[in-house]
């Protein structure tokens, strides 16, 4: 990736609207877009940062468009460099003729992510702001989202630096009783030490103990339907989503693959996966959709064990409540609507597991069933209002590093090992902080998490 280059791309999807928007970002943006830009109000190249102009993009004699441009100069946008959007009507075959005059004129199309990267390289965002701008992009919920804006805020940026902060100043320490062993300068600071590293810790362990459920709100919680064949699964999925999603049928075996989909309850993404009917059987194609059932149950976060209320509780349905985790799942009585308000006789079975009685096809008690299963989820766990989360697996693994480092940096000095293995702890713990807003982040490390975005962002 060459810095120098001026690069340009669509950034709205490639489908008819009523706008489409071209990003061009570099040193020779505004020379670029000039070339191909005729208003009456003025030359862009005269103008400053934050103006709108209206006119049309021509190739050369020939009128492509009537646009608006916008202008904002360095180092005050987005990428720290010069940035031209061109606002044009959003018609795929414009937008593309648009960024290929671009390129005549000496642009080159961005690479993916490449704006984010230029201005997290620029120092314009950590690390932790553009891998936000990547999760409010993907945000499928509103407690998503609220995280994402908490982190593109630089709230964890923050968080992170005051604990790099207490680090720093106890290593000085250390290194100081290093280089100037005669002063008994460890004696002096140890308990000093202590206590900044312990401060450390805490702050950290505040960060990490909502990482998991940050890592399930950022990906969506993953709920798996499992049950018999026709005990319900696609009609309860059909009815979750509102909508005609999965085919419903009366004979065995219907769903031979999983559907996935998602749904929003308060506020909490869930993606709800259909699976095939566990039982057994010798048709090949069905054991192959058992198989890839039994796949995605072992890596949901939830599971909803359907029962057809109506019938007699057989061993498969018993094995299928008893192979799934008591506080990772619900047991879900389907088909009331046909029970004339008796409650099963073999209810007793589930005594001290959830369950909740439901009719996919009237839709009773579906809403208990989506406030238990946001229950489940939460555990009424939400951010308060001065709570950094931690929302990645790349962030989990960093700040579990440093937290090591620091509890062996703790255990160094209180069992007197010398300064310079708890001076090496310590540096482990800066490197870990730093990977985390991107300071010691590997290049290579740094090109996976910029090939995830879009181009254009």
């Amino acid at each position: 990736m060459n810095l120098d280059d001026t690069i340009a791309a669509i950034v709205t999807p490639l489908q008819p609207s009523g706008l489409g928007v071209i990003r061009v970002s570099g040193k020779q943006a505004v020379s670029i877009v000039e070339h191909l830009f005729k208003s009456s109000t003025g030359k862009l190249e005269n103008t400053g940062s934050n103006e709108l102009f209206h006119g049309w993009i021509h190739d050369d004699e020939k009128l492509i468009d009537r646009v608006l441009v916008i202008i904002m100069r360095s180092p005050r946008s987005y990428t720290t460099e010069d940035v031209v959007e061109i606002q044009c009507h959003g018609s795929p075959f414009i937008m593309r003729k648009i960024l290929d005059l671009l390129m005549r004129q000496g642009a080159r199309l961005a690479e993916s992510g490449e704006f984010t990267q230029r201005a997290f390289l620029h120092g314009r965002i950590d690390l932790t702001q553009a891998e936000a701008v990547l999760d409010l992009v993907h945000a499928s919920s509103e407690l998503g989202s609220a995280l994402a804006v908490q982190q593109l805020r630089g709230k964890l940026y923050n968080a992170i630096e005051d604990v790099r902060s207490q680090v720093v100043t106890t290593s000085s320490l250390v290194e100081a009783s290093i280089d100037f062993p005669e002063e008994d300068i460890e004696f002096v600071h140890f308990d000093e030490c202590i206590r900044q590293i312990k401060r450390a810790c805490s702050d950290l362990k505040k960060m990490l103990v909502h990482a998991n459920h940050g890592l399930r709100v950022r990906e969506g919680i993953s709920v798996a339907l499992i049950g018999r064949p026709n005990v319900g699964k696609s009609s309860l999925l059909n009815r979750l989503l509102k909508d005609q999603r999965a085919i419903v049928t009366n004979v065995p075996g219907t769903t031979r693959d999983y559907i996935e989909e998602s749904i929003q309850i308060k506020g909490i993404a869930f993606r709800l996966t259909d699976t095939a009917g566990i039982r057994n059987t010798k048709d090949l194609i069905e054991s192959e959709g058992i198989r890839q059932s039994r796949n995605v149950l072992s890596r949901s976060d939830l599971i909803l064990v359907i029962i057809d209320g109506g019938e007699k509780l057989n061993e498969e349905d018993l094995k299928l409540v008893r192979d799934v985790e008591k506080h990772k799942s619900i047991i879900v009585i389907n088909k009331i609507d046909l029970m004339a308000g008796r409650e099963p006789e073999w209810l007793s079975e589930f005594s001290g597991r959830d369950y909740i009685s439901v009719s996919a096809k009237t839709a009773e008690g579906c809403d208990e069933l989506e406030s238990k299963l946001y229950e489940k989820a939460t555990l009424d766990v939400s951010p308060h209002k001065d709570e950094i989360w931690i929302t990645n697996r790349r962030q989990k693994q960093a700040a579990e590093r440093a937290l090591e480092s620091l509890l062996k940096a703790i255990q160094g000095l209180e069992d007197s090992k010398g300064e310079e293995f708890v001076a090496e702890d310590l540096r482990t713990c800066l490197n870990a902080l730093g990977d985390i807003v991107g300071q010691t982040t590997p290049d290579d490390l740094l090109g996976q998490i910029f090939s995830e975005f879009c181009i254009g962002k």
